[in-house]
């Protein structure tokens, strides 16, 4: 991904990790207010995609730069990959997991059980294709996000599960575009992703705004 398309993308990827912040500030000041468990959750989730964001920009950033002159700089990278991988697959699992509650569902036991036996199984492609293997995860994890949206959608038919419903569809898109974009190894199409991205976590924003400090979630 060293490319004309790098700078930008970490650029990116920065910005997305500070309004993921500003959706848990907001998220953990309305829940705290109305003891609203989805905005709890939605707090604490986008507490650790900020984090993996930031951690993958600056890793991204301190490659780009060559700050050290170190001869190893793709440590930092991988390392950088292996945190935004993780923590973004936690903050995913943890939000999909509050939605199967609310709605009684063992949807999320079984796609987590699943995703752990392949974590087993498959070591050497975890390896060989990381980034590959770790948006599909979550893009999974997201897609089931948003099949669950639709479901309280579908129930509620109001203005606030709508937003929240194209917010993680379009987070979803933004994954899928990422993965097409290690596949391809286009620089343009995770640029595209992270832009997705950062339009479906602006929508979650504008969301827990709305709800306000009633917790009408």
């Amino acid at each position: 991904m060293v490319n004309a398309f790098f700078l930008p993308n970490s650029l990116l990827s920065l910005i997305g990790g500070l309004v993921a912040l500003a959706v848990s500030y907001f998220a953990h000041r309305y829940g705290r207010v109305a003891g609203g468990s989805f905005l709890r959750i939605l707090s604490l989730g986008f507490m650790l995609l900020g984090i993996g964001l930031i951690a993958q920009a600056s890793a991204f950033l301190f490659f780009f730069l060559d700050a050290g002159k170190i001869s190893d700089r793709g440590v930092f990278v991988y390392g950088g990959t292996i945190i935004y991988l993780v923590l973004q697959s936690i903050a995913y699992l943890l939000i999909a997991v509050s939605y199967a509650r609310r709605m009684q569902t063992g949807a999320v036991t079984a796609a987590t059980a699943g995703v752990v036996v392949l974590l087993q199984n498959s070591p050497f492609l975890i390896h060989t294709y990381l980034l590959e293997f770790g948006e599909l995860v979550l893009a999974t994890l997201v897609a089931l996000i948003v099949f669950q949206a639709l479901l309280v959608y579908e129930d509620n038919k109001n203005r606030l599960s709508l937003m929240v419903l194209g917010a993680f569809s379009a987070i979803l898109v933004a994954h899928l575009a990422k993965l097409s974009s290690s596949v391809l190894a286009s620089g343009l199409l995770y640029l595209i992703g992270g832009i997705i991205e950062l339009g479906g976590f602006g929508l979650l924003l504008l969301f827990v705004l709305r709800s306000g400090p009633d917790g009408r979630n």
